[in-house]
């Protein structure tokens, strides 16, 4: 059997902004071909967020580091901080924001990467989900 495995220094981690957030890609398909698992963190700064959407092919958990976190679940809400994790199916429509006064810092651990493909598809004006959150 082959073992992979790959160490990620903390200099030579990708950042990229999207929507106003810091995402810093630990492993994704594009940097570690052969690992199964993506690990991303994510900074939200104060008033913003991850307007609701869905991973079609994708299990998703989210693990808060710092801050406090809005975080839907279809129409579900709790607030979640620091040391606060949640599990979310394949498809499930989600939105995380940053419901504190300073930023949010939180992990995302999505599996598995064959999904990646598939994308995050966009459910922000959902209509069962766009009235949640004026």
């Amino acid at each position: 059997m082959d073992s992979y495995w790959k160490f990620t220094k903390a200099d030579l981690i990708e950042k990229e902004q999207v929507s106003g957030r810091d995402h810093y890609w630990h492993f994704n398909p594009e940097i570690s071909q052969q690992a199964e698992t993506i690990l991303v963190k994510v900074v939200v700064p104060v008033g913003g967020g991850h307007p609701f959407h869905r991973h079609p092919e994708m299990n998703e958990i989210l693990y808060v580091i710092k801050g406090r976190a809005e975080q839907w679940v279809e129409d579900e809400m709790q607030f979640m901080e620091t040391g606060d994790s949640v599990y979310i199916a394949p498809d499930v429509i989600h939105a995380t924001y940053n419901a504190g006064d300073e930023e949010l810092e939180f992990l995302a651990v999505l599996s598995p990467a064959a999904g990646w493909g598939a994308g995050t598809i966009d459910e922000s004006d959902h209509p069962d989900y766009a009235h949640l959150r004026k």
